[in-house]
């Protein structure tokens, strides 16, 4: 039998997948996308899309429909037993420099929709999703990898791939092929979720979570009238675990309610219930020579955070430019040893960062029930009243702060950099200016699969010519064209110029914390590479040399 080629074989279909086949043939790189399943997935799992991945969604063209079908969220409420709580306005946090979004909201959408636009958008980019196709075996070598797979017909094929890509979810046949541990426990807890219609006296589009001594529930705002994703602990009863994925009954979701929510709540009508346990596990690397592990293939962990389902999507985000650089014969194949460096540290602080704060909400030992009853209420109050920690609170939570500061892709010049100035492996911000003479925002020049250099010329006496950063721009675009972008960031009036971005009240400069000239350049996935100032046009070639040799 002969082997079929591909210079990528996609494994799952799944959020993670999609988008890495996406990105993939955004970047001009042909893939094959199979998973297991016979057909697309009908229910509901992961429900929110946090900030940062709406800017992805952004950059792969399908936000227009992701914000149609979901659900904005307004605020974030903690509420405890007797009226104490905090209630968090997202708006108002999202506002500054290391916040600032377009996505000023969190949106609940159905992990099924989520997948669906994926879908519809790979399809319009011409690849087919081979579905009900299971990898049975793989073997690598130091050329490619041949896996094979088996369709739903029973019918048996070889496939040889460059580089394959393992989405495959916490059960990863990839994975487990390439001998890779997953690493980590299940909590002793059973939790139950659903999709419910509440009659209680709290307004929809919220997001509530409800701690108390028993446990907590946890209760998302869904598309629909008075519909919400709940979902809670329950402690094993005197026969144990029950059968994973069981359906609860309408008397046990109830009860579960009315236990642990402080005010009266009747379930209206359940769409779908479950119950099942909850693990936390990892990976020791995230490449093992030409095979990835990207999202739940790499880590699980508790959904305290809804962050499982964006971590995965930021995962392909961050793999994939660099991928379809390499494939392109423009980057060499180190640069993919930055994959597992800086997406690793995220997985494992993400895993210990939700583990602390579920054991703490969730937890049945007297020292976690005694924080939830009497500690939290108080704690709760008094720190998430100050207005710096809420920011940063929600600001990590929308995932608009997550940083590589250890990559092996940062590189800086010059010195006396401003604290508030964000530095190589922060995500690039957001500002407001005139592109065109029309009211932008510096993510527009962020757009495509090029990488972007941003050149402030700084203000006042301290300001570089814009004639003379307009030259550097032109030198720097053709000695990269199609690959590289340049904007001159720019507070003179007079300036005109294609690369020229206005900046007339400065606000740009003061959300990168830059009053001196000052050059940047922004990766495709929206991260800081390298820094430099003053702004020298032979250190920036210098960098892009190192991260495009190939061009």
């Amino acid at each position: 039998m002969s082997k079929t080629e591909a210079p990528v074989l996609v494994v799952g279909a799944g959020p993670s997948g999609l988008t890495i086949a996406n990105e993939l043939v955004r970047h001009g790189v042909a893939v094959r996308i199979v998973d297991r399943a016979p057909a697309p997935a009908t229910t509901s799992r992961a429900l929110v899309v946090q900030p940062r991945c709406l800017e992805i969604f952004e950059d792969m063209g399908v936000i227009d429909d992701a914000l149609a079908l979901g659900n904005a969220v307004r605020s974030l409420n903690i509420m405890f037993a007797g009226g104490k709580g905090v209630r968090m306005q997202l708006h108002e946090l999202l506002s500054d420099p290391a916040n600032y979004t377009l996505y000023q909201t969190m949106y609940t959408l159905s992990q099924n929709e989520t997948e669906r636009i994926l879908a519809e958008k790979l399809e319009k980019r011409g690849v087919h999703i081979e579905r009900g196709v299971a990898v049975t075996d793989l073997s690598a070598d130091e050329w490619g990898v041949t896996v094979s797979v088996r369709a739903r017909d029973g019918a048996m094929e070889p496939i040889r791939c460059r580089w394959l890509i393992g989405c495959d979810g916490a059960h990863s046949t990839v994975r487990e092929a390439i001998g890779i541990p997953f690493e980590g426990a299940t909590y002793a807890d059973e939790f139950i979720m659903a999709d419910a219609e509440l009659d209680w006296g709290l307004p929809d589009g919220d997001i509530y979570a409800f701690p108390n001594r028993a446990g907590f529930v946890g209760v998302f705002a869904m598309p629909g009238t008075h519909r919400f994703r709940i979902f809670g602990n329950v402690a094993i009863g005197p026969g144990g675990h029950s059968a994973e994925y069981s359906e609860p009954t309408h008397e046990e979701f109830q009860a579960m309610l009315d236990e642990r929510l402080p005010l009266p709540t009747k379930v209206v009508k359940e769409y779908w219930v479950s119950r099942y346990r909850l693990h936390r596990r990892t990976v020791p690397r995230y490449r093992d020579g030409r095979i990835f592990l990207v999202g739940d293939a790499a880590h699980v962990h508790s959904p305290a955070g809804a962050q499982g389902m964006n971590t995965g999507i930021q995962d392909a985000y961050n793999l994939a430019w660099k991928l379809a650089l390499v494939v392109r014969g423009i980057a060499e194949e180190p640069m993919l040893d930055s994959y597992h460096a800086e997406r690793h540290p995220i997985g494992v602080q993400l895993l210990k960062t939700t583990d602390r704060f579920f054991t703490a909400i969730s937890g049945q030992n007297a020292a976690a029930r005694f924080l939830r009853t009497h500690l939290a209420p108080h704690i709760v109050s008094r720190v998430f009243t100050r207005r710096s920690f809420r920011a940063w609170f929600v600001g990590m939570l929308a995932q608009l702060r997550t940083a590589y500061p250890g990559s092996p892709l940062n590189r800086e010049d010059g010195s006396g950099w401003r604290k508030d100035t964000p530095a190589p492996g922060d995500r690039a911000r957001q500002g407001d200016v005139i592109i065109d003479g029309k009211l932008g925002h510096l993510h527009d020049l962020f757009q495509g699969t090029r990488h972007t250099v941003l050149l402030f010329a700084g203000v006042e006496e301290q300001a570089q010519s814009t004639v003379e950063l307009c030259r550097i721009a032109d030198r720097i675009e053709c000695a990269y064209p199609s690959l590289v972008r340049v904007g001159v960031v720019s507070t003179d009036r007079s300036a005109s110029h294609p690369a020229v971005v206005s900046d007339l009240d400065r606000s740009a400069h003061g959300r990168y914390g830059v009053e001196r000239a000052a050059a940047f350049v922004i990766r495709p996935d929206l991260h800081i590479a390298y820094r430099g100032t003053p702004i020298d046009v032979d250190s920036l070639l210098a960098d892009l040399a190192r991260r495009l040799p190939g061009a």
